[in-house]
């Protein structure tokens, strides 16, 4: 029953969120038509500078409030007045920060930009924190609406900027927006009067705390090699990557977060049943796979048609980069369900250890390939720290879950052999049409999209049933899922 209402829920979430990150893509393609790769990279800057500073002040005070049978008005107060005032502490140190940033980049929009961008963890914590009663119940409905809301409305109002002023402060709006129309949603939805009080510090701060150092870190590894290429490379080089990065990941973490965040609580209420625990990681691993590796697979073999159709022959050199980071991301959904474990388990030490290695390895390997080899030497070194990231994420699950890496690579294989075909479609496809023209690389795209579906699920469905048609299995679980939608809607007539 549980696992029922989690993937339901997860379905929901994952839709939206989906329709949210596709939006941002799209905007960020329709951008990039009026803006130059340069004024990518000026943004990224002043994104990858938000983004540090909010994890080294990141307090996840509602995975704090997952964690604890009873949620007292206290700790909610608690909650609310660490986020608020941790919120407006970023806002100003970002502020303090935009003029020595401007001198070290030597570009006078980051003043304006930085500012404004600082906006957006105020807002973030003005949020009411009373949705987490939705999350404990699994219901993640409402946040999926409010997600949704905010993408629609953002991706209209910073294409449009884009369109009429062709200014990078277009960019800045797609960041923003989205903030302040949560902040006002989640207070409609979760209604809550704000009680600012410290009594409850402690308590939150002793999870939250552990959590806010492994985000730090893992952080510092992700940006940090925006800094880097931004400052050894060029700035059209940190469009380049950052645009790369950008469309391989958010493609594959749409999906893959809800997911997560659903799990986490749905493993939380069954930790101290270790046999249900097991099975239910790897019930989620596998849906993870299932959806994930293909998505990532195809981002790798569709890159190059992607680009010269959606950012244009200028932007080729995206095209490399999102292919790496694809291949990484396919590598990465094997272990992807690990911080979900920790945080269930509250072995937040596994994490730390995990994201310093990773940050160890990182910050040298991105370096020194940026300098010595430029942009693919940068991208190199990510693909290596993200490799290591993986290794150490499985071995965590190992420890914490009792599930051999062997386990955790096979448990998925009905997945893996069938993105494997899923892949070769797509690439015998790709290569035996032409693609000359924009429209010649819609067909391309089209058919081989239609292909490697239909060849996936065959494939997929074909394997699930010569291996007896297993019930705990993510093939066994959508079937279900849409029978129950088709009983419903034909239902729904007759009651009428």
């Amino acid at each position: 029953m549980l696992a029922r209402k989690v993937f339901a829920s997860s379905a929901f979430l994952t839709g939206s969120r989906f329709l949210g990150r596709g939006l941002d893509i799209l905007a960020a393609l329709v951008m990039a038509r009026f803006l130059s790769p340069a004024d990518f990279g000026v943004v990224t800057i002043g994104l990858a500078a938000l983004m540090v500073l909010e994890s080294f002040t990141e307090l996840p005070v509602e995975d704090a409030l997952l964690r604890e049978k009873e949620l007292l008005r206290e700790d909610v107060d608690t909650a609310f007045t660490l986020s608020a005032l941790r919120g407006l502490g970023v806002g100003a140190l970002l502020c303090a920060a935009a003029v020595p940033l401007a001198m070290i980049y030597d570009d006078n929009r980051l003043v304006l930009l930085i500012c404004l961008l600082g906006i957006a963890p105020v807002a973030r914590g003005l949020r009411s924190p009373m949705m987490v009663r939705f999350a404990r119940d699994v219901n993640y409905k409402p946040a999926a609406t409010i997600d949704a809301i905010c993408r629609i409305t953002s991706f209209v109002l910073a294409v449009a900027c884009a369109w009429y002023t062709q200014s990078y402060l277009s960019l800045v709006l797609l960041s923003v927006t989205p903030q302040i129309i949560e902040m006002i949603a989640t207070h409609v939805l979760a209604p809550y009067r704000p009680h600012f009080t410290l009594r409850k510090m402690r308590f939150i701060l002793s999870f939250a705390g552990q959590v806010t150092i492994s985000r730090v870190m893992a952080t510092l590894s992700s940006e940090g090699d925006r800094f880097i290429v931004g400052g050894f490379v060029s700035k059209a080089a940190l469009g380049f990557f950052s645009m790369g990065r950008s469309v391989a990941t958010t493609a594959s973490w749409s999906l893959a977060m809800p997911l997560l965040a659903v799990m986490y609580p749905g493993l939380a209420q069954i930790r101290e049943e270790p046999a249900r625990f097991r099975r239910s990681y790897l019930r989620g691993q596998g849906m993870i796979v299932f959806a994930i590796l293909p998505l990532s697979l195809a981002l790798a073999v569709l890159a190059d048609p992607l680009v010269r159709l959606a950012l244009g022959e200028e932007w080729l050199p995206v095209v490399p980069v999102m292919q790496a980071i694809s291949l990484l991301n396919a590598a990465a959904t094997f272990s992807m369900p690990a911080h979900s474990l920790a945080m269930a388990t509250g072995e937040i030490r596994q994490m730390i250890w995990r994201e310093l290695a990773t940050l160890i390895v990182s910050i040298p390997a991105v370096t020194l390939g940026a300098i010595y080899y430029g942009l693919i030497g940068a991208v190199l070194g990510r693909v290596l720290a993200g490799l290591v990231h993986t290794g150490m994420s499985l071995q965590m699950v190992s420890r914490l879950a009792d599930v051999r890496i062997a386990t955790q690579l096979v448990n998925p294989w009905r997945s893996v052999v069938s993105s494997g075909v899923f892949a070769a479609t797509l690439y015998l496809v790709v290569h035996h049409m032409p693609g000359e023209n924009w429209l010649e690389l819609v067909m391309q795209m089209g058919v081989a999209g239609i292909a490697a579906g239909l060849a996936y699920v065959a494939v997929h469905l074909a394997l699930w049933k010569l291996s007896g048609l297993p019930e705990d299995s993510p093939e066994h679980f959508l079937i279900d899922l849409l029978q129950s939608g088709l009983r419903r809607f034909s239902a729904a007539p007759a009651q009428s």
